[in-house]
């Protein structure tokens, strides 16, 4: 005989899992939110960061680097 703790309808059918379940992924959602935008801010600061990289490389390619900054 099938144990009924692996049957996967028997997890569908119990109303206890199920509202557990929801209870747990609505807990979960504003941390998962939160992480997300957490990695957005974290490559917007990485491709910013790249950008003025960039930036500065060709400045000093050009000869200008201390022009543009105001550094005499």
């Amino acid at each position: 005989m099938a144990d009924k703790t692996a049957d996967a309808d028997h997890f569908a059918r119990d109303t206890r899992i199920t509202a557990a379940a929801a209870s747990s992924m609505n807990a979960v959602k504003p941390i998962m939110r939160f992480q997300v935008s957490m990695l957005g801010m974290w490559a917007h600061s990485i491709e910013r960061f790249a950008d003025n990289y960039e930036k500065a490389l060709d400045e000093t390619r050009r000869g200008t680097g201390q022009a543009t900054r105001g550094v005499n």
